[in-house]
């Protein structure tokens, strides 16, 4: 990011030379309060290696960029300081990698940021308070405008594509509740979206039996349009659930047949078949289902792991037509 970018720091930060001065060493680690598994909270050490700290909220520290060691902050004037380097570590409240999602009402920034942050999978991010309450007790910080509600904090959100310079992308309001990654959302999503799809119902005309040479129409009960915006809202995230679906018959014959077609009752032959020889055959259809969801605004994304797919047999009896003189 370009010299513009700003970040809030103590005034002994200011007076040491800013983010090029010594690292903060230590972080206090309170109110074990984190649920999600992917999103850890971070201190760093003195060379900025970071040390994980699971299941806890990161409560950032007041140092000394001069002694190493916590300091009071006397109450002196703080002009901005250029940043152009990864965010005091002190100031981290959540730390975390892959496509980190920021619901709507709480971003503050250009709103294709946001998707970028989402949509970003090689990237690490962090969350940064812009003043502590230590500092704001002492009238240490300058007014934040950021317009967030009283149960929020005032954030930067931070980005570093690969091994990039790390890069303020957005400003936000931070709740309570830990963040979420796509990756958080997306194995939610996964959890829920077998059970959204709509049931298999697969059957053959006619039921009672069909006839050798005569087509045998087949149909899966299912919409031909599949899925399009259900609601799955998963991890107190909006979010919408599309999907699309094809089918692959097996006759029992030996002959099979993929279809975008749902097919229908008589005299809809979209899907139909015609068998050869009398007897009992084991058909079955298969739907595979693609599906995305938007989560927030946000999106599409793909449902991680395998298709979705349902299974249904259908026994189907064969008899053999008898031409009858009609007078």
């Amino acid at each position: 990011m370009s010299a513009a970018l700003f970040l809030l720091l103590p005034a002994a930060a200011a007076s040491a030379g800013g983010p090029s001065s010594a690292v903060p060493t230590t972080a206090r680690v309170t109110s074990a309060s984190v649920t999600s598994a992917s999103v850890t909270s971070a201190a760093r050490s003195a060379t900025g290696t970071p040390a994980t700290v699971t299941a806890a909220t990161v409560t950032p520290a007041i140092m000394s960029t001069v002694t190493g060691r916590s300091a009071a902050v006397r109450p002196t004037s703080l002009a901005p300081t250029a940043v152009v380097v990864s965010p005091d570590p002190a100031r981290d409240l959540y730390t975390g990698t892959g496509g980190l999602v920021v619901p709507a009402h709480a971003w503050r920034g250009d709103p294709a940021a946001r998707g970028g942050v989402a949509g970003c999978t090689d990237c690490s991010w962090r969350i940064s308070v812009l003043c502590t309450k230590a500092e704001a007790a002492v009238g240490q910080c300058w007014i934040i405008h950021l317009g967030c509600p009283v149960d929020t904090t005032a954030v930067r959100i931070w980005l570093q594509h690969g091994s990039g310079p790390w890069e303020v992308v957005g400003e936000a309001c931070q709740g309570a509740t830990p963040p979420h990654t796509i990756g958080d959302v997306g194995a939610s999503v996964r959890d829920r979206a077998e059970a959204a799809l709509p049931p298999l119902r697969a059957a053959v005309q006619p039921a009672d039996g069909v006839l050798v040479g005569i087509p045998a129409v087949f149909a899966t009960g299912q919409p031909a349009a599949g899925i399009r915006g259900a609601d799955l809202s998963v991890l107190d995230l909006a979010v919408t659930l599309d999907a699309r679906v094809r089918w692959h018959w097996v006759y029992g014959d030996g002959a099979s047949v993929w279809t975008s077609l749902p097919g229908g009752s008589w005299p809809d032959t979209s899907v139909s078949h015609v068998y050869r020889r009398s007897g009992r055959v084991s058909a079955a259809v298969r739907a595979v289902w693609r599906a995305s969801y938007v989560v927030e605004g946000l999106g599409p994304f793909v449902v991680p792991g395998p298709l979705l797919t349902q299974e249904q047999g259908l026994p189907v009896l064969v008899r053999t037509a008898h031409a009858h003189l009609v007078s």
